[in-house]
């Protein structure tokens, strides 16, 4: 993923007045579905396709043509990964260095099809003031079993996308929708992922109650200022407002003429208004900076492996 700095440099002393997210406000009525579970697809999702959807593919695609949506933002062509004889194995180690440090890259952002308009900004706004509320832990155990057993239908930010969701009799559901998240208590999701739903099979034979309850958490951080900040900033950001080490910048040649993004800590946002945070946020997207495209905070040596076995299985395209 091109990954675009996000560097609020705000001043202020007041308190914002965003309240971190209390969950759902409304309560869907728990209904059993007179609807049969159906077998799933053959297809199983590998290691390797699962990182790459959920680390590559929002500039490659998801067919790994190069056609991702950033791309498209950023005014890049990202490089078609189905070219023929393009991972050979003995190229491995240089690929992996290249994966996991990435290489800076001038880009010109086109600002108006990036985070435009006034509800986009305040749904960034809203995530990076969670960004210090969030229990990170139980996140990133529910992302690993979401992205085990839920990506395929649900994709990677729960819009109901997933790889082998035109297979199914009927569309998977948008997990993300602000309606839906509203409307749903946390007690009927968790409800519904143990006993299935509709089509959906459930999981509490193969899930433990804290995965399931895991699982639950994760949705709740699906949110159009979640999925922003994870296309955009996390690179350098992090995914928990901690910005990339001074090694990665020393690797990519940066670290004499980069500024590092403060960290979005509570101290941070008890600095600065609501008001100063949104105005901060549309002035990244008028700046043209360089993105540093890597993962060595995010990926291993053996992941980027498993990405790279996988982009092999792809039928190569001319």
């Amino acid at each position: 993923m091109w990954i675009l700095v996000l560097v609020v440099v705000l001043t202020g002393c007041s308190r914002g007045t965003v309240a971190p997210s209390t969950g759902p406000v409304g309560h869907l009525p728990a209904e059993r579905s007179t609807a049969q579970p159906v077998a799933m697809p053959a297809h199983k999702l590998t290691a390797g396709e699962v990182l790459f959807l959920r680390h590559c593919a929002g500039c490659h695609g998801a067919g790994a043509r190069g056609d991702g949506p950033v791309g498209t933002v950023m005014g890049l062509r990202p490089r078609n990964l189905r070219e023929a004889g393009l991972f050979p194995e003995e190229r491995d180690t240089a690929w992996i260095v290249r994966i996991l440090h990435g290489k800076a890259m001038p880009v010109s952002m086109q600002s108006s099809s990036t985070i435009a308009t006034d509800v986009e900004v305040d749904a960034l706004a809203h995530h990076l003031r969670r960004l210090p509320t969030i229990p990170w832990n139980d996140i990133d155990h529910g992302e690993e079993v979401y992205d085990s057993l839920c990506l395929s239908c649900h994709g990677v930010y729960g819009h109901g996308d997933g790889p082998i969701a035109n297979t199914l009799p009927s569309p998977p559901r948008n997990l993300m929708a602000p309606s839906y998240q509203q409307q749903i208590s946390d007690e009927v999701l968790f409800q519904r992922i143990s006993e299935g739903h509709g089509a959906m099979p459930g999981t509490g034979d193969v899930l433990s109650v804290d995965d399931r309850q895991a699982v639950v958490r994760f949705i709740r951080l699906l949110t159009p200022g979640y999925e922003t900040y994870d296309r955009y900033c996390v690179g350098c950001h992090g995914k928990r407002g901690r910005p990339v080490s001074l090694e990665i910048l020393e690797l990519l040649g940066q670290a004499d003429t980069w500024q590092p993004p403060p960290v979005l800590d509570a101290e941070f946002f008890r600095a600065r208004t609501d008001e100063q945070l949104r105005t901060g946020i549309r002035r990244m997207v008028t700046l043209n900076r360089a993105p540093m495209p890597h993962f060595a905070g995010d990926l291993t040596a053996d992941q980027v492996r498993q990405v790279l076995s996988y982009l092999r299985t792809l039928p190569p395209e001319s």
